[in-house]
């Protein structure tokens, strides 16, 4: 950004935080169904306080607002840019194409007036008295051996902390021998495409010190962004996590990008926090791991002319990671000028150099997802590292403050904020198609069992088929596959899929049948 436009955002900060309490208006909300012409029609009064003219759009979920599907040839009436506000405003969904059962839809209504919703705004809400108070909650030895108790506590805490700010909240939960581990998310739900998501995370287990920095940093800095998103609203979903066992080798982010990751969702970038609390103005407090003046020598220069001081965050980035780094560094500049940055991109996923992959981002690297690793440098910077001296005191709370910031600026401006009112109504709809059984001119189609949870059997009869495929109620491929000759049944594991409604194809020459599931878990 610069330096005029900054300018011109920090003057706007005061009228943009006004304005955050002016959106649009939706009341009255309702929905009636006209099972004859197959169409459900929305009614609503919408205001504004300036008088602005609004986008507006629909979204319709089967499973009780976890995920939303949109077709929009599907939605007529007052939707798109612009609607003038007033009383009386309806919107008449065609949902012929687009339901397979009968049963409880719930329909979501958004109003965006298009303000402009000022990012310097929430960057100055990072509150260093916050992370102060957060950490006297984690700080204290937390893995499943020595720190049992306490560790039940952090994760009481994270789980409690997300559910309070209105996040979609829950485990994933796996198993580690006789423990039972368990990620911790958090979903900010995107409001008009929920399926690109951006990540903000940090693991919460430490070795048998207080982990104050490892990884009680992460943890302070994770909740903080947490309180401070969740109070807008953007276009894009935000997720935060808390991952455990990552001290054992990565296995809670390992579960989540393995098991984790819904079918229709596209996880656009990840922030993962991994100690990033220890600050050092003095000479010669940072060092560097063999060999990396050789690898990295634009970071290493830069830390060289300021005579090793370890005063700087590290951004670290592989090569298919190269624009979200870029759009960090940016970010830290325009938002946050005091936090010095310094950035290194590993070739490949760093498999010539294992230092970069030390943390929850490499499980991500591997599966092709772009991931930022924000650190201090650990033991090459922080000697307190998995010792009993990784205290409180030790940390400078400026610095993650400044850390924290910069991450908030760059996942909002990522996730693209909205000056917006949402508002959702259920509706019942008649059985529009049934479940389980359909039958199509010499063709039969099973599915069992339907709805499903980890797996779905899909039988037929008929013509042989070629080819079957699923898609999710937006139109999108989740799954193809080739159908053996002969073969009459096919299995679906499903149990990645995300809760709601799919379509099942099966197409041979010039037959095809049509069956809809649910996957529920």
């Amino acid at each position: 950004m610069k330096p005029f436009l900054m300018m011109a955002c920090l003057a706007c900060c005061a009228a943009g935080a006004r304005s955050q309490n002016n959106v649009p208006v939706i009341s009255g909300l309702s929905a009636t169904v006209d099972t004859a012409q197959k169409k459900v029609t929305v009614s609503f009064d919408l205001a504004d306080a300036e008088n602005d003219s609004v986008e507006v759009s629909l979204a319709v979920s089967d499973n009780n607002g976890t995920t939303y599907f949109v077709n929009a040839a599907a939605v007529t009436g007052d939707v798109g840019f612009p609607v003038f506000p007033r009383n009386g405003r309806q919107i008449v969904w065609d949902y012929t194409a687009v339901t397979g059962n009968s049963g409880s839809y719930r329909i979501r209504v958004v109003a965006d007036d298009r303000h402009h919703v000022p990012i310097q705004d929430m960057v100055d809400r990072v509150d260093s008295l916050r992370l102060i108070q957060d950490m006297h909650i984690v700080e204290g030895v937390r893995n499943a051996t020595n720190g049992a108790a306490h560790l039940a506590e952090v994760k009481d805490t994270i789980f409690g902390r997300f559910t309070n700010l209105g996040l979609e909240t829950r485990y994933q939960n796996f198993q580690y021998g006789s423990y039972q581990a368990q990620n911790i998310i958090g979903k900010k739900q995107g409001r008009t495409d929920e399926a690109t998501v951006y990540i903000v995370d940090g693991h919460f287990d430490s070795v048998n010190g207080p982990g104050a920095d490892d990884n009680g940093s992460a943890v302070i800095g994770v909740l903080e962004a947490a309180r401070i998103l969740s109070a807008y609203e953007f276009k894009k979903t935000i997720r935060f996590i808390g991952f455990d066992l990552e001290e054992l080798g990565l296995l809670g982010s390992r579960e989540y990008v393995n098991n984790g990751i819904a079918a229709q969702e596209s996880v656009a970038g990840v922030l993962n926090f991994e100690m990033i609390g220890y600050y050092s103005q003095r000479k010669n407090s940072q060092v560097f791991p063999t060999g990396f003046n050789l690898l990295f020598p634009a970071a290493y220069a830069a830390v060289f002319s300021d005579t090793f001081r370890g005063n700087f965050i590290t951004n670290v980035a592989n090569t298919n990671s190269s624009l979200l780094k870029q759009k960090f560094d940016q970010c830290a500049a325009a938002y946050v000028p005091a936090l010095r940055v310094i950035s290194l991109e590993a070739p490949g996923n760093s498999e010539i150099a294992q230092d970069m992959r030390r943390s929850d981002h490499a499980p991500f690297w591997d599966k092709g997802y772009r991931a930022l690793m924000l650190t201090d440098g650990a033991e090459y910077r922080n000697h307190n590292y998995h010792t009993s001296r990784d205290v409180s005191d030790s940390l400078s709370f400026g610095f993650i403050q400044n850390v924290v910031k910069a991450t908030v600026a760059t996942l909002a401006e990522l996730a693209e904020p909205i000056h917006a009112d949402m508002k959702t109504t259920d509706v019942q709809l008649p059985n529009v198609s049934l479940l389980g059984v359909q039958e199509y001119g010499k063709g039969r189609i099973d599915v069992s069992p339907n709805p499903g949870n980890e797996s779905i059997r899909v039988g037929w009869t008929g013509t042989d088929y070629r080819e079957i495929t699923v898609t999710d109620m937006k139109g999108r491929l989740v799954y193809k596959s080739a159908i053996p000759p002969s073969a009459n049944q096919h299995l679906l594991l499903t149990e990645t899929y995300a809760n709601g409604t799919y379509v099942v194809k099966l197409r041979g020459g010039r037959s095809e049948l049509t069956q809809k599931i649910v996957v529920g878990h």
